[in-house]
């Protein structure tokens, strides 16, 4: 019998979401989809609610991972004696969505943020290796493009020190979004308009032009940078910056 702390209590209210933490000690652990579905709603209690104090962002995302560490052993529990792989992937991807997010919270700590950010790609990758050679009939492709959307942005952090990495990371949205056009992350706001607008500023970086105006027109789609049939950078880049202030 697996022995471990898991948390006793996690309230979900319709106006607002509320966490206790409060750690006992448990006989059994249970199905892996309740810490999944419970790493989830903690780590969406920051990002689809504003009730959370900006303050309180790193004890959300910590409890998130929490329960995604958790279910890893609740995967190896329920799947022992199965003669296929659990779908560890599920929970490769809440944890490195949360190490994403937290890396976000140092913006003061260059160090930290970059740590946490390498450790998410390290993370997404073991998902990618997952879902590669998994057998599991409960991988969706939403799991899928949650994993290589997580790649599609951490290797372009990973290329605005080394630009290598933003070919990879235009390879990766490319894959997601030949399996959803219309891709929506369901944990924060974020859907494949992010993608293109991402996709527009690795150009614009590659000083692709064109290709920029390509991505940025799809989101934005009264934007129209040419002056006598010519692109006027200037005028591109408001588009872009229309996207963002919104």
């Amino acid at each position: 019998m697996i022995r471990l702390y898991i948390i006793l209590t996690f309230l979900l209210m319709t106006s607002c979401y509320s966490i206790i933490s409060e750690y006992s000690e448990n006989e059994e652990i249970l199905d892996y989809a309740y810490y999944i579905n419970q790493g989830w709603k903690t780590f969406e209690a920051v990002n689809l609610s504003d009730t959370v104090l900006v303050e309180d962002h790193i004890d959300y995302y910590n409890l998130s991972l929490e329960f995604f560490n958790i279910a890893i052993q609740a995967i190896d529990s329920e799947f022992s004696s199965q003669q296929f792989v659990g779908p560890y992937c599920k929970a490769y991807n809440g944890i490195g969505w949360n190490q994403l997010y937290l890396a976000g919270t140092y913006f003061n700590n260059n160090q930290i943020r970059d740590s946490l950010r390498m450790q998410s790609n390290e993370t997404f990758q073991l998902s990618h290796i997952d879902i590669l050679n998994s057998q599991s009939d409960q991988i969706l492709n939403q799991d899928r493009c949650d994993m290589y959307l997580g790649l599609f942005y951490t290797n372009y952090y990973k290329g605005l020190n080394d630009t290598s990495y933003f070919n990879l990371s235009l390879n990766f949205s490319d894959t997601l979004l030949s399996i959803k056009p219309y891709y929506s992350f369901n944990h924060d706001q974020l859907n494949y308009q992010n993608i293109h607008y991402l996709r527009g500023k690795i150009y614009l970086r590659k000083q692709l032009y064109t290709k920029a105006y390509n991505e940025i027109k799809i989101v934005i789609e009264d934007c129209d940078p040419f002056v006598n049939d010519e692109l006027d950078l200037d005028k591109l880049f408001d588009c872009f910056d229309q996207f963002s202030n919104n």
